[in-house]
């Protein structure tokens, strides 16, 4: 198993175990902005950045 499907499985087994389902939601958004800026490329977020949208 690779490294990130497993700390994908811990961090659900995490919210599961400790009852913080509201974790779940900020760690889904801040995992798609990551996978956003990794393949758009991190100068297109940077302009939205400086514009204020």
């Amino acid at each position: 198993m690779n490294k990130a499907a497993y700390l994908f499985k811990e961090t659900f087994h995490l919210i599961k175990a400790h009852k913080i389902y509201f974790l779940a939601p900020i760690l889904i958004t801040f995992a798609l902005l990551a996978l956003l800026v990794f393949y758009v490329g991190p100068s297109v977020i940077i302009s939205f950045i400086y514009a204020g949208i």
